[in-house]
């Protein structure tokens, strides 16, 4: 009896375990018991997309909508219809994950938002195709561009988190606050409403030709040669009235942007006599504002912040944010003169005399040869005068491509994105410590263009943040809106068109 009854308990244990063992085989196979570590059916379902241009190059950096319609209808070119969207990474190529997607026809299709001369924004269509999605399946497809893209620029990230629609939106606020009339013209008001600046005319005439806003143009322009000077050797004078001049000097930066802008103006608007107006104001530039240096035994040229009856100013007293080296290999161009060329180039040897070798902050004056101006009025930290260097100096990277542009880029975001793009405040000894306690576009937007020589992530991220901004002081909107344009791609090389 003991030996039957410890049998049938054995029996029992045994068809236990077995039980057991069933159980466990049968939950393997329903959650894939014998294929490894392979998805379930819906994990599976995914698009890639390999984007290329009309020469068949990859295209980075370029988002890739899905969408139910086809873009020949309006509903399909609508980015805010878009299903998902995904910018291509540095091999040209879009991952969708699909598994929310029903099974059926879908349209992939790439947009780019441009400026119309109606002061707005479209979608242009620059590639579509149609494909179809079976659920389980991993897909690959290659969409080759109809149209090439115009916002684009050679070297650099242009960021994913803002739009061409916010710049331009911007743009007409900026034109509605900040632009008023004066006897035939146009000019842009100061702190005080009455004042005008000529950087302020530089930083208008710059908005207006690329934003292709003809009309706001050419008033810019009427009153900025109603303001020119015999003290200023007949360049705008710096400060004045619609009325009367509270300054009859000039300062040269607004004189380098209204040449420039001109010359922008020429690509956009035919018929008009806006080459040869830039070209007089920089034989006047060349002729009374280059000044040479000797910086580490070799001779440089640098440009003089002003004249007023003479060149002021000079080797012991300049600005870095005055040499904007794209623009000048633009000069050296249209006007054949390569001494602009020497003077890009040498802008990046007092770069490296005055810029602090951890952050690369520079400071608003210097020395050609570094260290504090020997004019004891000028400041010596990142102020209101550095904060555009950022911007004018990385505009060489991402056009030509320069790679002290690119170095120096790369240094001062570092360090911008090391104090985070949200606690950005205006000012900085040029060591990083902090001196300011407002946040404004004027110092992040700065950064926000020196981190399109860094990479995707930091340029969305201080772009984003730049988007929550409202400017209304007219230094800070006037940058804000440049810094815009350049971010989007609309702030493009003319000797590109």
């Amino acid at each position: 009896m003991v030996c039957a009854q410890i049998l049938k308990s054995k029996n029992i244990k045994m068809k236990n375990t077995m039980l057991n063992i069933l159980l466990i085989c049968l939950l393997f196979c329903v959650t894939g018991c014998g294929h490894g570590d392979e998805p379930t059916v819906d994990s599976s379902t995914s698009l890639e997309v390999s984007v290329k241009g009309t020469t068949g190059v990859t295209e980075t950096n370029i988002k890739v909508y899905i969408f139910t319609q086809p873009a020949s209808n309006a509903s399909g070119r609508n980015p805010a219809n878009a299903l998902k969207s995904v910018a291509t990474d540095n091999m040209g190529n879009a991952t969708f994950d699909l598994q929310s997607l029903a099974a059926g026809t879908y349209h992939i299709t790439i947009l780019e938002e441009v400026f119309t001369a109606a002061l707005s924004t479209e979608q242009v269509v620059l590639g579509t195709k149609e494909f179809t999605l079976e659920k389980g399946n991993t897909l690959n497809e290659e969409l080759i561009l109809t149209s090439d893209r115009s916002l684009k620029y050679n070297n650099g990230f242009i960021p994913t988190t803002i739009t061409s629609k916010l710049a331009m939106d911007e743009y007409k606020r900026w034109r509605a606050e900040e632009v008023v009339a004066c006897s035939g013209g146009l000019r842009v008001i100061s702190e005080n409403s009455a004042e005008t600046k000529v950087e302020a005319m530089g930083f208008g005439m710059l908005l207006a030709a690329y934003a292709k806003d003809k009309t706001t143009f050419d008033g810019l322009f009427t009153f900025y040669k109603s303001k020119r000077t015999t003290e200023a050797k007949n360049m705008m004078a710096w400060s004045v009235t619609c009325d009367s001049f509270l300054d009859k000097g000039s300062a040269t930066d607004g004189d380098i942007d209204v040449a420039f802008a001109l010359i922008v103006a020429s690509k956009q608007w035919s018929g008009e006599t806006y080459l040869d107006d830039a070209k007089a104001i920089l034989t006047l530039i060349r002729d009374n504002l280059f000044k040479t240096c000797t910086v580490n035994s070799a001779s440089i040229y640098i440009i003089a912040p002003g004249y007023n009856n003479i060149a002021w100013g000079g080797c012991d007293e300049m600005d870095m944010m005055y040499h904007t080296t794209a623009f000048f290999r633009v000069f050296a161009s249209v006007t054949g003169d390569n001494a602009w060329e020497k003077l890009a180039n040498d802008a990046y040897v007092t770069l490296g005399t005055g810029s602090h070798p951890t952050t690369g902050l520079v400071p608003d004056w210097q020395k050609a040869t570094g260290g504090a101006s020997t004019a004891s009025y000028r400041v010596h930290y990142f102020g209101y005068d550095a904060c555009r260097a950022p911007w004018r100096l990385t505009l060489d990277y991402l056009w030509n491509g320069n790679t002290q542009s690119q170095q120096w880029a790369n240094k001062v975001s570092t360090w911008a994105n090391g104090v985070g793009a949200a606690n950005i405040v205006d000012g900085y000894e040029i060591d990083g410590t902090k001196r300011g306690s407002n946040k404004n576009s004027s110092f992040l937007g700065g950064f926000a263009v020196a981190t399109m020589a860094k990479d995707q992530t930091t340029v969305d991220n201080f772009s984003n943040e730049l988007s929550k901004l409202n400017d209304t002081y007219w230094f800070n909107i006037n940058t804000r809106v440049l810094y815009l344009f350049t971010l989007t791609g609309n702030f493009w090389n003319p000797m590109d068109k």
